[in-house]
C-alpha cells in the first residue's frame, strides 16, 4: 500500500537506553591502531581511569541481534538456516480454493460459496484450523484501529468440514466452530493429520463496504474492486502455528499460498477481470474485445479494448439473455484472489516482456542443461474513468515499464499472465496491492510522475509480498520498504534528473530529528497517532537499504537483494532470514547495522568538529560522533594539491570512542575543504556539520 492511503502513527521516543557489553564481532573494517586515526575524547578523570571507561561509557555500543526462541527453535529443527536461506526441513502449507460469487452492484450484496482444499504439509497435526473472516472488521463491536462502516460483515448460512455440518460452539472439545471478530477458529470431526489434507465447505453473504479500510469497496455502484471477500485459511508456519492476528484495518496481511479456480457472476454488460487467467473468454466478450485483447498480448503500445461507450452501451461484453454473466478464472501459486467488475471504466491494454532462464536442452558447462533467455508477454489492463481520472491516460504504459524494470532488477521475472490496475476513485486516495492486480486512486491534481511512483509502488508489490511471503503485520518495513526502495528506483530510470533515494531519505530524516519514529520491530498495528508507521515502514527501511548498499558495494549488496528474493519466493521469510542473507552474502558481522537502525531509533550524527591547518601545509581535522548509531566514516580532504579520502571504520566507533583525529602532512599541500560521507547516502540527520567551512 502506498504512503497515500495510510494514517498510522508514532510517540515520541524518550531517551534510548545505553547497551553496554561484550565487544562486537567483525564489522565493515576492523579499528586499527593507525598514526593517522585516534581518540582525542576529553575528560578530566585521571589519564588511567579515563582509559578504562572511554571504551564503554563514551558511546553506547550495539548490543547482538539475538533472534526471538521462536526463530532459534526453527533453526534447531533445521526449518531454517544461519545464512538466511529455507533450511532442509523447510515446509509450507497449501490450500486449493473453489470459489463462486453472484454480486448486486446496485445494493452491494454479494452472495458466495466455496470449497477449500486444505494441505498439512507441516511435521504436526492439527487439532484446530484457523480461517481469516476480513469482512467482519464492519461489524459491530468488533476490535479495529480506525473508524469503519458498519455493513454487518460475513454471515455464514453453511460451515461443512470434512463432510460433518458444524454449528457455532466452542470449538474446544466438540466439532464445532467460534467466531472471534475477524478470526474463525473449527474444531474438525477429527485432527488433521500431517501430511494429510482436509475439506471445508462455506456459504455467506455480505453487503461490500464503499470503503473498505482504503483496500477495497466500490464507486456510485459503478466500480468494484472486490478483495478480503470469502473465507480464508490463516497462515500456519513453522515460527508461531497459526497465525491469529486479528485483522484491524491498520495493519495489513499475512496470507499462504494456493491455487484458485474462481466462477464470478455480475449483470450483462459489466466487464470483469480477476487475479489469474480468464479461461472463458467467448461466453462472457463480445468477439471486438477478444480479437483486441490477442493485439494488446503482442503489443508495446496502448490497444483500447473498449471504450467508454462501447462498455456503458453493453458492447464489450457477449450477449446475455438470462441478464448475468458468469466468468471463470484460474490463479495458480498465489496468495489471494480479488477482482474488479465495472459498467462504466474504459479498458486500456498491453503487454509487458519479461525474460525467463529456461532448459535449452543442450549440456552447459556444469553438466546439466544450459540455460537460454525465452521472452515472454504479460498482459497488462488498465480500468480507469475519463471523466474522473484524465491523468490515467498513460497509466498502461507505466505499469508495463514497471513490470519489465522490476523483473529486470529483482533477478525473478514477474510469474503471472496479467497485471491489472484498476482506477478507485472515492475509494482509494494511494494505492492497494493484491496478487496481479492494483487500486489506485485517480491522483487528480497530481503528476504523471505521481502515478508512475505509485503505479512502480503497487506492482512493486508483486515481489514482495505476493511472491516472498513476509508477514505484513508484523513486519510492515520487510515489504513496505522493500518497495519504496525498488519504486525509487524505477523512478530514477523512467524520470531522470533527480536521484529518488536521497529524497526518500528526507521523511526519515525529518522524523529522526524530532523524535518522532519508532522502532520497525514493531508490529504494524500498534503504532501511535503520528508518522511512527509510515517512517517505520516505509521511508526509514528504503533509506537503509540504500545506505547499505553503499557500505556493502552495489555487486555484494545485489548478490544479497536476488538472493533473498530467490531464496524465499513463495515462502515466509522472518526479519532474521533477512539480517542473515545479508549477513552470510557479505562475510561480514552487521549486527552493529540491524540494532542501531532496526531494533534501535538511535540516529546518525557525525560532524567536522573542528580543522587546524599546520604551517606550510596538512594539519588535523577533528571528526566527532555526536548520535549514537555507529558507521564508517567516509573523509573527503580536499587540499591545494587534490583530494585525499579517508575511512574511519565501523569498527573504531564500535570500540566506544566519540571522537577521532585525522593527522595531514605537510606534503598534500594546505587544507581548503572537508566533507563527511560525500556520496551522501549516510543516514546522518545534520548533514549541515558534514562540512567545513560550514556554509
Amino acid at each position: 500500500m502506498t504512503r497515500q492511503g495510510v494514517v498510522r502513527g508514532s510517540v515520541a521516543l524518550t531517551m534510548a537506553a545505553i547497551i553496554l557489553g561484550a565487544g562486537p564481532g567483525p564489522v565493515l573494517a576492523q579499528a586499527t591502531a593507525q598514526d593517522t586515526t585516534r581518540d582525542t575524547t576529553r575528560s578530566t578523570l585521571p589519564d588511567s581511569l579515563r582509559a578504562v571507561l572511554q571504551d564503554t561509557v563514551s558511546r553506547p555500543v550495539p548490543a547482538p541481534v539475538v533472534p526471538p526462541l521462536f526463530f532459534r527453535n526453527a533453526l534447531q529443527r533445521g526449518e531454517r538456516s544461519a545464512d538466511g536461506s529455507p533450511g532442509p526441513n523447510y515446509w509450507t502449507q497449501w490450500a486449493n480454493y473453489d470459489l463462486s460469487a453472484k454480486l448486486d452492484p446496485a445494493t452491494a450484496l454479494l452472495q458466495g460459496k466455496e470449497t477449500i482444499h486444505y494441505h498439512n504439509r507441516s511435521p504436526y497435526n492439527l487439532r484446530v484450523l484457523v480461517v481469516h473472516l476480513y469482512q467482519n472488521l464492519y461489524s459491530k463491536g468488533v476490535i479495529r484501529g480506525e473508524p469503519e462502516e458498519i455493513t454487518g460483515g460475513m454471515k455464514l448460512s453453511t460451515v461443512v468440514v470434512a463432510g460433518d455440518t458444524l454449528h457455532a460452539g466452542d470449538a474446544a472439545s466438540t466439532p464445532s466452530y467460534k467466531i472471534d471478530g475477524t478470526m474463525m477458529v473449527i474444531r474438525p470431526p477429527k485432527d488433521l493429520q500431517s501430511g494429510d489434507s482436509v475439506s471445508l465447505h462455506f456459504e455467506w453473504s455480505v453487503t461490500l463496504p464503499q470503503h473498505g479500510s482504503g483496500r477495497m469497496g466500490y464507486s456510485h455502484h459503478q466500480v468494484y474492486l472486490v478483495a478480503y471477500w470469502f473465507p480464508k485459511m490463516a497462515v500456519f508456519d513453522d515460527t508461531h502455528g497459526w497465525d491469529r492476528e486479528h485483522y484491524m484495518g491498520t495493519a495489513e496481511f499475512y496470507e499462504g499460498y494456493g491455487d484458485y479456480t474462481a466462477s464470478l457472476t455480475v449483470p450483462a454488460g459489466w466487464t470483469l477481470w480477476a487475479t489469474g487467467k480468464l479461461e472463458n473468454a467467448p461466453e462472457v466478450y463480445s468477439a471486438t474485445t477478444i480479437q483486441r485483447l490477442q493485439q494488446a498480448l503482442a503489443a508495446d503500445t496502448d490497444v483500447v479494448v473498449a471504450t467508454t461507450d462501447e462498455v456503458k452501451s453493453g458492447k464489450a461484453t457477449a450477449a446475455a439473455p438470462s441478464g448475468w454473466l458468469t466468468y471463470r478464472f484460474k490463479a495458480d501459486s498465489v496468495r489471494d484472489f480479488t477482482w474488479t467488475t465495472s459498467d462504466v471504466q474504459r479498458w486500456d491494454a498491453t503487454s509487458a516482456v519479461v525474460h525467463d532462464s529456461v532448459d535449452g536442452g543442450k549440456d552447459g558447462k556444469d553438466g546439466k542443461g544450459a540455460k537460454v533467455d525465452k521472452e515472454r508477454r504479460v498482459l497488462i489492463n488498465s480500468f480507469w474513468r475519463e471523466d474522473r481520472a484524465p491523468l490515467w491516460e498513460n497509466q498502461w504504459k507505466y505499469a508495463k515499464e514497471a513490470i519489465e524494470y522490476h523483473s529486470a532488477y529483482t533477478g525473478l521475472p514477474y510469474p503471472w499472465p496479467a497485471m491489472t490496475s484498476v482506477e478507485g476513485a472515492d475509494i482509494i486516495g494511494g494505492g492497494m496491492e493484491f496478487p496481479m492486480m492494483t487500486l489506485i486512486g485517480p491522483y487528480t491534481g497530481r503528476t504523471d510522475q505521481d502515478l508512475f511512483s505509485v503505479t512502480a509502488h503497487e506492482l512493486g508489490h508483486m515481489w514482495i509480498p505476493m511472491i516472498v511471503g513476509t508477514n505484513e503485520t508484523r513486519y510492515a518495513w520487510m515489504d513496505e520498504g522493500s518497495t519504496t526502495f525498488l519504486e525509487d528506483q524505477s523512478e530514477m530510470k523512467f524520470w531522470p534528473g533527480v536521484d529518488h533515494h536521497r529524497i526518500e531519505m528526507q521523511d526519515y530524516l525529518r522524523a529522526a530529528r524530532a523524535d518522532l519514529e519508532q522502532s520497525m520491530m514493531r508490529s504494524g498495528n500498534w503504532y501511535a497517532p503520528g508518522p511512527g508507521y509510515e517512517v517505520a515502514s516505509y521511508s526509514k527501511p528504503a533509506t537503509l537499504m540504500v545506505a547499505l548498499r553503499d557500505l556493502l558495494g552495489k555487486e555484494t549488496w545485489e548478490k544479497g537483494y536476488r538472493t533473498f528474493i530467490s531464496e524465499w519466493k513463495y515462502k515466509h521469510p522472518t526479519p532474521w532470514d533477512f539480517f542473515n542473507t545479508f549477513d552470510h552474502v557479505s562475510g561480514l558481522n552487521l549486527d552493529w547495522f540491524w540494532t542501531s537502525f532496526y531494533y534501535e531509533t538511535w540516529t546518525l550524527d557525525q560532524a567536522v568538529l573542528s580543522v587546524t591547518p599546520a604551517t606550510g601545509g596538512g594539519g588535523v581535522v577533528k571528526v566527532i560522533a555526536k548520535g549514537f548509531a555507529p558507521y564508517p566514516t567516509k573523509v573527503r580532504i580536499t587540499t591545494s594539491s587534490g583530494v585525499v579520502d579517508k575511512e574511519i571504520p565501523v569498527g573504531y566507533w564500535l570500540a566506544g570512542h566519540a571522537s577521532a583525529e585525522i593527522d595531514l602532512p605537510a606534503s598534500v599541500g594546505s587544507i581548503t575543504r572537508v566533507e563527511l560521507n560525500p556520496e551522501g547516502y549516510a543516514p546522518d540527520v545534520d548533514r549541515s556539520n558534514d562540512f567545513w567551512p560550514r556554509g
